[in-house]
């Protein structure tokens, strides 16, 4: 008889330990209630990952201008030397020597066209984001544990 209540006990408890693990996801996907604390939280969270995307999205920008810049360079040396051996007689060299800088005109235009104001707007919006955050985010103590609850369910909006 005591062997068949243990074993009962045994059962009632996997019985409620299998209920408990079940009902921990469930619970873990219940949104919190929204206080003035979760929702600064969040919303900080959700500026801090914008932040870091574009973050990401200026360092992208800027090396294809950075790049852009450096085939000018690399342009403009050749030219250097193209016109150092230019022989104004020859045709086809002054053909070439014009192929040369309509070539490094082209990309002129591209970076301090489309290439430019591409990395100026990403610049701007970066750090138009990086301020939002500083000034509503920066250096406020948190609660860990609401944090931490926060972040498990976070769903923010796209960066842009």
């Amino acid at each position: 008889m005591r062997f068949m209540r243990r074993g009962a006990a045994s059962g009632v408890c996997a019985a409620v330990a299998l209920w408990w693990a079940a009902a921990l996801p469930a619970a873990a996907q219940v949104p919190l209630p929204q206080s003035p604390e979760t929702a600064d939280i969040a919303a900080c969270l959700c500026l801090q990952r914008s932040v870091d995307a574009l973050g990401a999205a200026r360092i992208d920008s800027e090396r294809a201008y950075e790049a852009s810049r450096r085939e000018i360079a690399e342009l403009d040396a050749q030219l250097q030397n193209a016109r150092m051996g230019l022989n104004v007689d020859n045709p086809e060299a002054v053909a070439q020597f014009r192929q040369l800088l309509e070539r490094r005109d082209d990309a002129y235009r591209r970076s301090s066209g489309a290439v430019f104001t591409r990395y100026q707007d990403v610049v701007g919006h970066y750090n138009e984001r990086v301020n939002e955050y500083n000034a509503r985010c920066a250096d406020r103590p948190r609660n860990p544990v609401l944090l931490n609850q926060v972040q498990a369910t976070l769903a923010c909006p796209p960066p842009y």
